[in-house]
């Protein structure tokens, strides 16, 4: 059990305990463990103490990690509880909100829960949790729900995760949007300082209108792989590495005409981040990552190409937050200009530290 809690804290950078603001500002890089990957990998509870974390955010928001939340975890002898208020999954939140439904008034998940377990058993980390959602507007007759399972572990050098979306439904009144059975996963493992992970993920859905009749529906995979080296120094860290990104995803609409479309992206972006200790109070964090060599983008029909890049275009992304550490308490922010896939990479004082998340550690 010591071995697997040694090699699980060296996968997880020295200053670990922390929050969204941190997984943000390095670039979401795949080796992190943080309050953050708890959601994805449960078994990382474990890893962490126990602690209680507060995420900035809004409560109307549509877009994924730009929403208030929280969670406590527990621990009891070798097993571990947790709490988590407000997360919004991307097996639900974001098929719903990438704009590609149609569905008029289409919201996000309404105040989820997750509840979480964690177990030590033998020589592995073993965690799951459950995601639960559920809105009705009786009077305007919407609705929301949503419900699902994540799984994870973490024996010797290696770890893995699952996530399974359960249920995911809108109805808007005119037009229903179903999501199908959304799965992902990755398995990761530590090579000396070489951090090796693979990701997938299935989703999808498909809209229907008030007599049932299907108006179209959209399937999507992607498939990630990546090697990241990390070196670490006097409590600072420096990390860079590549990645292989395929991505497909198809659109099918049946009403008011039948049409088809298909896109197919494949990336290598590179990523290179670092994590410094300014001060004993102060903790400073970058990262910038951006496609070489392969960026490419198809989106054709049964009979024709109405988008090809090859390479497309700048996707550069910077990313700048820091830490303030106070004992056991630790505040985050990070810059809001430099993060997200939206972000203007630009900034200015409206844009500093709003992204904000507070941990404090038992």
């Amino acid at each position: 059990m010591k071995k697997v809690l040694v090699i699980a804290l060296a996968l997880a950078s020295v200053n670990a305990f922390a929050s969204r603001a941190r997984v943000q500002a390095l670039g979401n890089s795949p080796q992190l463990v943080d309050t953050q990957t708890v959601y994805s990998n449960p078994a990382d509870i474990l890893v962490l103490g126990d602690y209680v974390n507060f995420e900035s955010g809004t409560t109307t928001g549509g877009a994924e990690n730009a929403n208030a939340e929280g969670m406590i975890t527990r621990s009891m002898g070798d097993s571990k509880l947790g709490l988590g208020l407000g997360h919004q999954y991307a097996n639900a939140s974001v098929w719903r909100l990438r704009g590609l439904s149609g569905v008029a008034g289409i919201v996000n998940q309404q105040n989820p829960v997750s509840l979480f377990y964690g177990v030590k058993t033998g020589d592995m980390l073993i965690g799951g949790s459950l995601v639960y959602s559920n809105y009705n507007d009786k009077q305007a007759g919407i609705k929301e729900s949503s419900n699902g399972l994540r799984l994870g572990l973490r024996t010797g050098n290696w770890d893995a995760k699952l996530g399974l979306g359960l249920g995911n439904n809108f109805d808007g009144g005119a037009d229903k949007f179903k999501g199908t059975l959304g799965v992902s996963g990755g398995v990761g493992y530590m090579m000396d300082d070489v951090y090796l992970s693979g990701a997938f993920e299935l989703a999808g859905f498909k809209v229907e209108n008030t007599t049932g009749a299907e108006k179209s529906n959209f399937d999507g995979s992607s498939l990630t792989v990546g090697a990241l080296k990390s070196v670490k120094k006097d409590g600072n860290e420096l990390f860079y590495g590549i990645s292989l990104v395929s991505a497909k995803r198809k659109t099918s609409t049946t009403l008011p005409s039948v049409t088809e479309s298909t896109t197919t992206t494949l990336a290598l972006p590179l990523t290179v981040g670092m994590e410094v200790d300014a001060a004993t109070w102060l903790t400073l964090r970058g990262s910038v990552t951006q496609s070489t060599l392969i960026n490419s983008s198809k989106t054709e029909s049964a009979t024709s190409t109405s988008a090809e890049t090859a390479p497309g275009a700048n996707n550069t992304i910077a990313a700048i937050g820091a830490g303030l550490k106070f004992n056991k308490l630790t505040l985050d922010g990070s810059l809001q200009g430099l993060t997200g896939s939206t972000a203007t990479q630009d900034l200015n004082g409206n844009k500093l530290l709003t992204t904000v998340g507070v941990t404090y550690l038992f």
